[in-house]
């Protein structure tokens, strides 16, 4: 399902719906079941215009989409450069407080409402009132605990980047992982299994992300070496590819970015004719190169003229311990 909240794009996913069906199961009776999904289905629209109505504030283009594990809003701006990491930690601290605070300001209406008078004799609209209050309070403190991917982790993040001057991750990582095992504990003291669950999953993402987080920061800059070494080869320049590219292939890179990097790297130096050197990172990197690419290379150096190399291409392949991993 696609529309448009004025010139806000808004995408929702069925799996959205499905836990959101699942989450008022509970209720049992479908007519209270369908009030509680309308709730839900609203207050996080609510929550993630509060995110995007902020990002506008700062320029950003916001996109909303509800998918299985809420909603989230992401930026769809014409400059690529301008994203939520550039604008700064505490715009960022500001984008990620204003949605649990749309959603305070929603069930602060609702309760005004309701002290003011206002008590709906249709028992639908009784449910659509005390619903809305839950959720938006008790979910919106639940989002503010600090933990990636929810918004309190998100400020955390912010608050150590500004800090550290901008080397808030790691730390932030380990804090959510923190919060992430204490969920899982409180959700065991209660024997709440779906907590659990979602305490579980957190703990082992930012867990994976923290691992990650040294491989991301090398493969910004051999991305951008590589885009800029493809150039260099349509050029036919292989020296400056070669120089864009050896001082940022490191072992820290991420496998697949640096495959790539390699294969350029051993165009590069194709193109430079330096067979010795590229046989050495052929053999060094067989693996990781690939097969296919490896038989390319030796095609190459054939119509080169180049039959010995050629022929220590492919016994680097034909290597049974070779042959063996690559397949």
């Amino acid at each position: 399902m696609q529309f448009r909240l004025g010139s806000i794009p808004v995408r929702i996913r069925g799996q959205f719906l499905f836990l959101a069906l699942v989450l008022g199961a509970r209720l049992e009776r479908p007519d209270l079941i369908a009030v509680w999904v309308a709730v839900v289905l609203v207050s996080v629209l609510v929550h993630e215009l509060g995110h995007a109505l902020m990002g506008r504030v700062f320029g950003l283009t916001p996109h909303i989409e509800l998918h299985g594990m809420g909603g989230t809003t992401s930026w769809l701006d014409a400059d690529p450069g301008a994203n939520r990491r550039d604008i700064g930690a505490a715009r960022s601290i500001a984008i990620s407080l204003a949605g649990p605070c749309a959603g305070f300001l929603l069930a602060g209406v609702i309760f005004l409402a309701m002290r003011l008078g206002f008590e709906p004799n249709n028992l639908h609209a009784r449910a659509a009132l005390s619903f809305g209050t839950e959720v938006n309070l008790y979910w919106g403190f639940f989002n503010l605990a600090p933990m990636l991917p929810l918004d309190g982790g998100n400020v955390v993040r912010g608050a150590l980047n500004l800090a550290t001057k901008g080397r808030g991750e790691k730390p932030a990582r380990l804090v959510s992982v923190a919060s992430g095992v204490l969920l899982i504990a409180y959700a065991a003291y209660r024997r709440e299994l779906w907590l659990g669950g979602l305490g579980a999953f957190f703990t082992w993402s930012n867990i994976q992300a923290y691992r990650d987080i040294d491989a991301r920061a090398v493969d910004v800059p051999l991305a951008q070496a590589v885009q800029k070494a493809y150039a260099a080869l349509e050029r036919h320049d292989g020296a400056e590819a070669m120089e864009l590219l050896k001082p940022v292939i490191v072992p820290q890179a991420s496998a697949r970015l640096r495959a790539i990097a390699l294969r350029v790297y051993a165009y590069a130096l194709l193109i430079e004719g330096m067979w010795g050197e590229l046989l050495l990172i052929l053999e060094q990197n067989t693996v990781l190169i690939g097969a296919e690419e490896m038989a390319r290379y030796a095609k190459t150096a054939r119509q080169l003229g180049r039959h010995p190399e050629a022929d220590a291409i492919d016994r680097l392949v034909l290597d049974p311990q070779v042959a063996k991993t690559i397949r």
